[in-house]
This record gives C-alpha cells, structure tokens and sequence, in this order.
C-alpha cells in the first residue's frame, strides 16, 4: 500500500480552484464587465454619437452611456418605453430595464434639452451602480445641496420617497446647478469631462422660458397699474361729467328765463367757462381712452406671450401631437 504523502499543490489545489471560480465570478460580476459586454456591438444612431460628443464624456462616461444604449424617439415610441400617457406631466427621458429613451425636443431653441436629459439619465444610471459606501458618501453631499437650495428643488420632487428623491437630487444637481461643494464636483467628474457646459445646455433651454415668463410679470404688472389708473380716471370723468351737465341744464334753464344773466357779458362769461370745462373733460376723455387703447395692447401682448409660452411647453410634452389638417 502507497502511502506517500501528498504534495502541497494536491492538497490545496481545491482551494486554488475555489478562489480562482471566485476571482472569475467577481470579474464577470463588476460593472466594469457587464456594461463593456452589454455596450460591445451598440452602434448608436447620428443624433446619439452628437449628444455623446457635447456632452464631453470620461472613459467611465462613455462606458456607462454605451451600456444603456440610449435612443432618441419620437413621442409614440417614447411614450411606450417610458410608459408616458399623461398629458399634464412633461417627460423628456428615462432609465428602465437598464436603457435610456430621450424625447426629441424639436424645436430648435430648446434642443439642448435632449443633452440634458441624456446627461441626466446617464446620472439615473450611475446611481444604479454605485456601491453601498459610495452612495452613502454622496447622499450626505446632496444632502447638503438640498438643505442650501430647497426652494430650488421643492415641488416636483413631492412625488418620490425618500431614496428615489435621493436619486433625483442626484440627477438634477449633476446637470442643473453650477455651484456644488467640491467632493460633488470631484465626484461628477469622473463621468463628465466639463460639466460646466451641461449646465449651460439648461440655461440655454431654459432661457426662452424665463424671457416669456419675465415679459409676461412685467406686462401684467403693468396692466394691473393702468387697470386702476384708468378705473380711477372714470370715475372722476363720469363724476365730472355729470356736475357739468347739470351746469349746462342750469345755465340753458337760465337762459331761457328774462332777467337771469344780468348782463350779456355775464352770460358770455358762464358760456365760456362751460365751453372750456366741456373741452377739458373731453381730453380727459380722449387721455383715458389712449390710455385703454395702449393697456389693450398689452393685454394682447400679454396673451400672445401665453400662446408662446404654451408652445414651448407643448414641445417638451411627448403626448401633445399636433393636429394634421383635413
């Protein structure tokens, strides 16, 4: 009987075959693997590989966005991907099942949105892969950001719980905010080479809105200032109007009894001093009426601002489709 002992190798070659399956489980397993592998093959449309390069995208950047094999679609085939039936909310993008969808923003003074949301989206993606440690090293950041500038992210953020509000802070301080403390911006830019100029993309579409909406409160200001001038200046012309009626019905009674004015140069006197009032409220009148003809015209101005501004949100509404004529 061969009672030779085994050699250190045939003892522990087990172990080595355990952690060697492990190291190969690990290295199938990083995101690092996955999204090369998932990215290998994606040949991205011409409007993609633009939106790529503006956005001016690290290495990792570009692995990620490569993974999710983001598509630009129109509103019917966005609407499917995302799920997007409701005509009182905008949605310009998502990240589901690991993919990216944007909604082409066609009008051209707002088609930096689509970098935007692309930027945005990648961020949704992102989040997904951090690790537990760095997820809980950033939410303290944003934590931070959103304590300094609630008013700024308060209202459409009601709608998440507590993570997903998280993860959306995450998103728009990355493509929305130009002053972040610097553990964020060391933190961005690992995926962004210049996340200055994304931010610049937001300003740019956001531009025509704030210019409408700007024009549109000093309008109303104004109109609501003429408003009561105008409402004011009635009141006194009517007033008046009526004391000097009831002057001209006295002095044509007067004049109509022997003996009242005594003397005609008295009359001529009254006479005068009506004719002059009459003349007087009458460009009052025509003051007023100048003034109601000019608050008219902002009025329409005012209203023509409106139909502006509503075409603007209408094409960032994927389920707002205009209307073919007959």
């Amino acid at each position: 009987m061969n009672n030779k002992p085994k050699s250190f190798w045939q003892r522990y070659a087990w172990a080595g075959v355990v952690v060697l399956c492990l190291a190969t489980y690990a290295v199938l397993q990083s995101p690092w693997l996955m999204d090369t592998l998932k990215g290998w093959g994606y040949e991205p449309a011409e409007k993609v590989v633009a939106i790529e390069s503006d956005l001016q995208l690290t290495a990792a950047g570009r692995r990620i966005f490569a993974a999710t094999r983001p598509t630009v679609e129109g509103s019917r085939e966005f609407n499917e991907h995302c799920d997007s039936h409701d005509a009182e909310i905008s949605l310009l993008g998502c990240y589901i099942d690991g993919r990216i969808y944007i909604y082409e923003i066609e009008l051209a003074q707002l088609a930096s949105a689509n970098k935007v949301t692309a930027a945005h989206e990648l961020l949704h993606a992102v989040w997904e892969r951090m690790g537990e440690s760095e997820r809980r090293q950033v939410s303290g950041w944003l934590d931070q950001v959103y304590n300094e500038r609630r008013e700024w992210f308060e209202g459409e953020l009601e709608v998440y719980d507590a993570e997903d509000r998280r993860e959306e802070i995450y998103a728009r301080a990355g493509t929305k905010l130009a002053d972040l403390p610097d553990e964020l911006e060391n933190h961005y830019a690992k995926y962004f080479q210049n996340r200055a100029a994304i931010v610049q993309f937001y300003q740019d579409y956001e531009a025509p809105f704030l210019a409408l909406q700007l024009e549109m409160e000093e309008l109303f200001d104004q109109i609501q200032a003429v408003s009561e001038e105008v409402e004011l200046g009635r009141e006194t012309y009517l007033r008046d109007l009526e004391k000097l009626d009831a002057k001209i019905d006295q002095f044509n009674a007067c004049a109509e009894t022997a003996g009242c004015f005594v003397s005609q140069a008295e009359f001529t006197r009254q006479r005068q001093a009506l004719l002059a009032e009459r003349e007087h409220l009458e460009a009052v009148r025509a003051e007023l009426n100048e003034k109601i003809a000019q608050n008219n015209q902002r009025i329409q101005d005012y209203r023509e601002r409106q139909l502006q501004l509503g075409e603007l949100n209408n094409a960032m509404n994927s389920n707002i489709e205009l209307v073919e004529t007959i």
